[in-house]
């Protein structure tokens, strides 16, 4: 497909673009020679192509009308000729146009040849050589060259949006190293604690429980009743001997030993506690092992116990921090591992960790996090101990 612009002055003729023609046209140092009905014209080569050519001639010639035409040319002073018949297509002034008719294929294969050969450089004259040496210019661009110029509005967003792919590109690194860190670094505790040296009193057996405490009473003194507990007695008669010591016995005592009656003991506190229910108080029937008050010493310091998997137990010695948390409140404080011990039963490592700051009594009993942060394998740490 080729854009072509009618002329004003001819409706006939037109101007196809020479990057859009369907065979590519150039220039070649070279004559020809019409001939028809007897008469001969010597005429100069303008352009050539395998369609046709290009010719300046002094005679008006018919349009359609067919001609003879041999293009000589010369190559290093050998003469060669290429025998066609054209067509005239268009003639402007002493411009003629015409196509080739009976161009076989030898003869295109030789045009072909001397053509890419003049294109190339292969063969030329001086007006060749100069001819090729302008080429880049002779088929000129379709389109207009891109705008590179920046106005300010443009370079501002370009440099914001810089900025932004920027920010986003250190944020993913920095969340890359974080956490690269903690799968290196950071062991975990699995469950964690707050707790202290205290008394734990439970139900020593299936029975009755009631407390001497007052409904607000948050300290007992040494030798204080916390409360009563009645349950029965637990006996059992393995031999005859027992039978027969049952008849020398009132029938109170009886009674007693038949678990018939309760028997009351009256638990009192070992020092000057702070008291803490670990269940909801309740002044009732209790099962044997039930939790019924803890008794935190006064002035004795808080600590954390925490449980980790077997495989921490290789790392204790090279921990550098220790940081912790307490259920209920955001701050993070460090610690200092001060024992440790194994769970056999459930395969952990329980670790007691004292904190760097004092824990409030509210904080008893309430869970914890504990991350344990190793250092580098050639360094030790002197912040913990065991």
């Amino acid at each position: 497909m080729t854009s072509a612009t009618v002329l004003p002055g001819n409706a006939n003729v037109v101007h196809e673009a020479v990057d859009e023609r369907q065979f590519i046209r150039t220039k070649i140092p070279a004559r020809v020679t019409l001939s028809a009905n007897n008469s001969s014209l010597e005429c100069e080569l303008l352009d050539i192509s395998l369609g046709g050519i290009g010719i300046r001639c002094d005679r008006q010639l018919p349009i359609g009308g067919l001609f003879n035409a041999a293009l000589h040319l010369n190559l290093n002073g050998v003469d060669l000729t290429i025998d066609s018949k054209i067509k005239v297509l268009t003639q402007r002034g002493r411009d003629v146009g015409a196509e080739f008719v009976d161009l076989d294929s030898k003869k295109r294969d030789i045009l072909r040849y001397l053509m890419a050969a003049y294109m190339s450089g292969e063969i030329a004259d001086i007006n060749g050589l100069m001819n090729v040496m302008q080429r880049e210019n002779y088929i000129k661009a379709r389109k207009k060259p891109a705008e590179l110029k920046r106005g300010p509005g443009e370079r501002v967003r370009a440099l914001l949006g810089t900025l932004a792919f920027l920010v986003l590109g250190l944020i993913a690194l920095a969340f890359v190293v974080y956490k690269t860190h903690q799968m290196l670094f950071r062991v975990p505790a699995t469950q964690a604690l707050v707790s202290a040296d205290s008394y734990r009193l439970n139900m020593p057996a299936n029975g009755y429980v009631k407390y001497t405490l007052a409904p607000d009473q948050t300290e007992v003194g040494a030798g204080d009743p916390v409360a009563t507990v009645s349950t029965q007695l637990a006996s059992t008669l393995n031999t005859p001997s027992d039978v027969g010591a049952l008849a020398n016995l009132s029938q109170a005592d009886l009674q007693t030993i038949l678990g018939r009656s309760l028997i009351e003991t009256v638990i009192a506190s070992p020092c000057d506690c702070y008291v803490f229910f670990p269940e909801k108080r309740l002044d009732a029937y209790a099962l044997k092992d039930q939790p019924l008050v803890h008794l935190i010493p006064k002035g004795e310091p808080m600590y954390i116990k925490a449980s980790f998997p077997f495989g921490a137990i290789e790392d204790l010695d090279n921990i550098r921090s220790v940081e912790l948390s307490v259920a209920g409140s955001d701050e993070r404080f460090n610690g200092q591992i001060v024992r440790s011990s194994v769970d056999e039963q459930n395969h952990l490592l329980v670790l007691t960790i004292r904190p760097d700051r004092e824990l409030p009594l509210s904080a008893y009993n309430k869970p914890a996090a504990v991350e344990l942060y190793r250092g580098l394998p050639f360094g030790r740490s002197s912040g913990t101990s065991l």
